[in-house]
């Protein structure tokens, strides 16, 4: 008999602009545990699977009885590996699309999301049968239609008809935009197995604030985490 989710939290060792950052202390807590944590607070998932190549979060299994940690191979343990290549070895290896109707991905570098979010973006795709992906954003603070791309030695438009080329340059006539901030997707497991892509299909956006979207990723992003956690600051 099907089960309903699983949910998968990537982790791998090494990182180049801010080493070991999954392992990084938050408050009392390790960076992956606090996505661990929000997991199972969500209570949704039928099974919880954490992947590393870090022995250090291998071993966080026993502190967390219900999560199934797994040593991630070596070949996806690489600077080139993609969380998309694990992600299908994963989906492969617990045959998710016979076994579990939705699957969800979750980043450890999102630590402010929380299990109310999975809970209530679940409950989204659940009654839309329609749906092939909700996936957790926050609003550009900028638009982004106003973004620069370099080109050799020079800097053009990203966009051939960007705003910048007609002097359209006020804010408030440019359409809101939002970006992935690593939080979660939840997938149909059947819709997603034909695309093997995020973004196609059908697709439904679950926005969180920017406090609540803070993606750790650079030694910058961490402090500025580290600040928010200790002033105990209310994400909502």
């Amino acid at each position: 008999m099907k089960q309903n989710i699983i949910g998968f939290i990537f982790a791998r060792k090494n990182s180049k602009r801010l080493p070991k950052k999954n392992i990084l202390k938050l408050g009392r807590k390790l960076l992956i545990e606090h996505t661990i944590v929000a997991s199972i607070k969500s209570n949704i998932f039928d099974k919880i699977i954490v992947s590393s190549d870090d022995e250090k979060i291998i071993s966080l299994k026993k502190n967390y009885k219900d999560v199934f940690f797994d040593k991630r191979p070596k070949n996806l343990a690489s600077d080139r590996a993609k969380n998309i290549d694990v992600l299908k070895y994963y989906l492969e290896k617990f045959d998710v699309i016979n076994n579990f109707n939705f699957f969800s991905l979750m980043l450890p570098t999102c630590p402010f999301r929380t299990g109310d979010h999975l809970k209530k973006a679940y409950k989204i795709i659940k009654k839309s049968e329609d749906i092939n992906t909700i996936l957790s954003v926050t609003k550009s603070t900028l638009p982004a239609q106003f973004s620069l791309i370099k080109k050799k030695k020079i800097v053009v438009p990203l966009l051939k008809n960007s705003p910048l080329l007609s002097n359209n340059t006020r804010s408030q006539n440019q359409a809101i935009t939002f970006f992935p901030n690593g939080g979660f997707w939840i997938c149909n497991s059947k819709k997603f197995m034909k695309t093997k892509n995020f973004y196609k299909g059908r697709i439904k956006i679950f926005e969180m604030n920017n406090f609540e979207s803070v993606d750790i990723d650079t030694h910058f992003d961490y402090e500025f985490a580290k600040y928010l956690f200790k002033k105990n600051l209310k994400f909502s």
